[in-house]
């Protein structure tokens, strides 16, 4: 090599990554913390998003719909007359519980429960779902009970 070649020497390369290997180890735990936030904040946007869909398909096709929630799940059922699809949420969300009625289909099952929408667009009756992470972190979606409105929150309401 000439003397007056530039470049960087191996030890310095390695001092760079061992850098950035330290930054990373000291970013990475708070970084799981939010993504794992956000994960149940998208999952309870979504929930509310088809709470309301739920709610504009009663009214459209004036027949009763239902958002069904099964206690300690991944997953719900949104169910219009016949048809039904599974929605699942997002990585280690789950439901913790929900205050609506049990769900009329199976009525001996007291882990499910049911969100209906009458064909005036009008809950059955109010009530809470409580989503939770895998860091018990907790947001709950309400359903009010005359106006149907769906909000997303992060204080149990007590419905």
């Amino acid at each position: 090599m000439k003397p007056d070649a530039s470049g960087y020497t191996l030890v310095e390369l390695l001092s760079v990554l061992a850098i950035l290997g330290l930054i990373a180890m000291l970013v990475w735990p708070r970084y799981q913390v939010l993504t794992d936030e956000l994960a149940l904040r998208q999952a309870a946007a979504v929930m509310a998003r088809e709470l309301r869909l739920a709610r504009q398909s009663a009214i459209t096709y004036g027949s009763e719909c239902a958002v069904v929630f099964r206690d300690d799940s991944d997953s719900y059922l949104v169910r219009q007359g016949e048809k039904s699809r599974t929605i699942k949420m997002h990585r280690g969300v789950e439901t913790a519980w929900s205050r609506f009625p049990r769900d009329p289909t199976s009525p001996f099952d007291g882990s499910r429960s049911a969100c209906r929408f009458l064909p005036l667009g009008t809950p059955v009756q109010g009530g809470t779902v409580h989503l939770k992470n895998q860091r018990n972190q907790s947001l709950y979606v309400v359903v009010a009970p005359v106006t149907s409105r769906v909000r997303v929150t992060e204080v149990d309401p007590g419905i």
